[in-house]
């Protein structure tokens, strides 16, 4: 039965998500829906999984995807089942993300898919897919406390299938074209639930299946662009291998391009020799905010003339169209006064660093001051790089590098 709650219930200064978990684990024991074990604290095995499940053949985008993720809860086991029988490739997420990222199931001899279906057939057959493999997934399949036909959802609380999504959106092993659909029972399904609940980093879903109906989320919410590294806590930031090496990465696409040049940089700091996974990054620098060199100044006596700089802060930008070229991000900043002092561009992967210094060795009045960080954000959201740009930019405060030596020095 769909339940649609009051608004005396929704504006509710206490309401949370825990509010609708345990109203739906209570339901599920009351109406004696639930199969072993409780589902008290987890995504609720439920009488009539394999009916919902079974509903997945409706759906043309299950029929065309090739790829598809299942979560690992016991009430996705007949999900799993069937991408298996459909001859689809099934991922499935290590539990907790502790050990890799994925595993990747397939048929075995010897062993009845049923078995490579369930918890024991993750755990023992899987192989691991990790960061550095070539995934794309264009189906998932999620497991759910609560869901509301507007498409939010509600987990069991630990947040790992919203990190999970956010991950492989951050490796680029997603694209906004994938599909996200969701099993429950009927009474986990709301008509609508208060929409202050969820944050950006929340994953929605595109389709609910039941054993009674498929309901179609008839306004796509918006998804994560990727991770939000502000939102994790440090147990998650030490707990998960994956969080880490990415941490890691993003960390060191934020270094500049390393120079030929074999020079000491100041105060014995050294940038290591950049990854292979950087080899396509190109690092520009915007001259406003470095001493005016003269054209015929020779790359060596520039190079000698390097300076430290301070970095006020950083923006990721994603959302970057492959047409465009940093030339065209230059152009469009400056049209609208921002001037980054560094730019690392990794626009073919779809995203860049915009980097706001100040000269380490500059007197502070004389030097241009960095602009205020709002404002930059809410000029670059609602930027156009071209005309032929649709997509919308996102933009997010990473930590700042704290000097960057200048040996390299593209003219806007």
């Amino acid at each position: 039965m769909n339940r649609c709650h009051s608004a005396q219930y929704q504006e509710d200064n206490g309401l949370s998500k825990q509010y609708y978990r345990e109203e739906v684990w209570g339901q599920l024991v009351k109406n004696r829906a639930t199969i072993f074990p409780s589902p008290y604290g987890r995504i609720p095995n439920f009488k009539g999984a394999c009916n919902a499940a079974s509903k997945l053949f409706e759906l043309e985008a299950f029929k065309l995807a090739k790829s598809i993720e299942v979560n690992p809860d016991k009430p996705l086991e007949p999900s799993r089942l069937l991408v298996l029988e459909s001859g689809k490739q099934l991922y499935v997420p290590t539990p907790r993300l502790k050990h890799g990222l994925l595993k990747k199931l397939t048929t075995q001899e010897g062993l009845s898919k049923h078995k490579i279906a369930s918890r024991w057939g993750i755990e023992n057959t899987g192989s691991e897919i990790n960061m550095t493999d070539n995934v794309h997934i264009d189906f998932f399949i999620l497991g759910s406390v609560a869901v509301s036909k507007e498409g939010y959802r509600i987990g069991k609380g630990e947040g790992f299938a919203d990190l999970e999504y956010a991950i492989l959106k951050e490796m680029k092993a997603v694209d906004d074209n994938a599909v996200i659909v969701t099993t429950v029972h009927d009474l986990q399904v709301f008509d609508t639930l208060p929409k202050e609940l969820f944050k950006k980093h929340d994953v929605p879903v595109d389709y609910i299946l039941t054993p009674t109906q498929i309901i179609t989320v008839e306004n796509k919410l918006p998804r994560p662009e990727g991770i939000y590294w502000d939102l994790l806590s440090q147990e998650h930031l030490s707990s998960i291998p994956v969080l880490k090496n990415l941490k890691k990465h993003k960390e060191n696409d934020m270094l500049p391009a390393e120079s030929n040049n074999r020079s000491k940089p100041h105060n014995g700091n050294k940038y290591s020799k950049k990854a292979s996974y950087l080899n396509s990054e190109e690092v520009i620098s915007n001259r406003v905010t470095v001493p005016e060199i003269s054209e015929n100044v020779p790359p060596r006596k520039h190079l000698r003339e390097s300076h430290m700089f301070n970095v006020d802060f950083s923006l990721l930008v994603r959302n970057i169209e492959r047409h465009v070229r940093v030339s065209d991000l230059k152009k469009a900043l400056l049209e609208n006064g921002i001037k980054p002092f560094n730019i690392t561009w990794k626009g073919n992967s779809g995203y860049c660093y915009l980097h706001f210094a100040t000269n380490y060795n500059t007197n502070n009045e004389n030097r241009n001051g960095p602009f205020a960080i709002d404002n930059v954000i809410e000029i670059i959201q609602g930027l156009k790089i071209t005309p032929n740009c649709t997509s919308k930019l996102d933009v997010q405060v990473m930590e700042p590098i704290t000097r960057i030596e200048i040996t390299d020095v593209t003219s806007v």
